[in-house]
């Protein structure tokens, strides 16, 4: 099986050095690497609310952000995020004092080679999946493989702040799997077990690989739907609801069904997670007493 080419997002203004990366990196080395380009600061968040990347090639001086600040503002929007600060030959201490902060490498513009681009950016890749297996230990259930409930909410604030800054909307999604104190009374708990399995395989076909999906705890569940517009909750309803049918048409032992409660968060908003998962419990009570009332609220 071939390996998936590693994704790469640059940021830069200056649309011949783009030019001449992309060249590189796509068709020097067209089966290992995929490249987005944003021209600013804005626009880079913006692609980073709609899609994973495995890589960031950052330039600190941009139309619409210049020096350290450029590097602090990504750092912070996406610290798991492995960052390759590129500068001019005179910028070359704010590289260093960023790799001291948090960047994987930095790469100064008329010295780098093309041997030297692509070791720094995969260098920079698998130095962050180190890491990044080491946090997942801690923020994985271990049961269904989804986030567990400190994982949904570190990586939720992140989410929460780059789709302010890319002016997203996000739409959160509570869930709760009805009736399984039931299903482990009358087929034991592995059953139970695997009620809880078949909702988190259910949950990761239903959205896409870049929303949060986690089980919170027991029996609840939570998604953070990443850069969905106001009317998008009933489309994903509907299409979670026809998959849960779809399964227990082809389950005669017991039947499963999930309760759901929403709320959005559009890009002014100025709620933090908790206040979102509150909202979002509440029509999930609602949504319990009256099926219908799983809208957003």
């Amino acid at each position: 099986m071939s390996k998936e080419p590693v994704k790469v997002l640059l940021v830069e203004d200056n649309s011949d050095y783009a030019w001449m990366l992309r060249l590189v990196l796509t068709q020097v080395y067209p089966e290992q690497f995929e490249l987005d380009q944003a021209e600013n600061l804005q626009l880079a968040f913006q692609h980073l609310s709609a899609k994973p990347y495995d890589v960031l090639l950052l330039d600190l001086s941009l139309p619409d952000s210049q020096g350290y600040d450029t590097f602090l503002q990504t750092r912070q929007a996406v610290p798991d995020l492995p960052i390759v600060v590129m500068t001019a030959v005179d910028d070359k201490s704010l590289a260093l004092q960023a790799v001291r902060d948090g960047a994987q490498d930095f790469l100064v513009k008329g010295d780098m080679d093309v041997v030297q681009l692509v070791r720094s950016i995969q260098y920079a890749v698998e130095r962050q999946r180190t890491v990044a297996d080491l946090k997942r230990i801690s923020l994985v259930d271990d049961h269904t493989g989804l986030l567990n409930r400190s994982g949904f909410l570190s990586l939720a604030e992140q989410h929460i702040k780059i789709a302010r800054r890319a002016g997203r909307s996000l739409l959160l999604f509570y869930a709760d799997l009805d009736n399984l104190k039931q299903v482990n009374d009358r087929h034991g708990l592995p059953a139970g077990d695997h009620a809880l399995q078949v909702i988190a395989d259910l949950l990761r076909r239903t959205f896409r690989s870049s929303d949060l999906v986690a089980r919170f705890g027991g029996d609840e569940f939570t998604v953070l739907a990443i850069d969905a517009p106001p009317g998008s909750a009933g489309i994903m309803l509907n299409r979670l609801q026809e998959r849960i049918s779809q399964h227990n048409t082809q389950n005669a032992t017991y039947q499963i069904s999930l309760s759901v409660g929403t709320a959005q968060l559009d890009s002014e908003d100025s709620i933090d997670i908790h206040a979102l998962l509150a909202k979002a419990e509440k029509s999930l009570h609602a949504a319990k007493r009256n099926p219908n009332a799983s809208q957003p609220a």
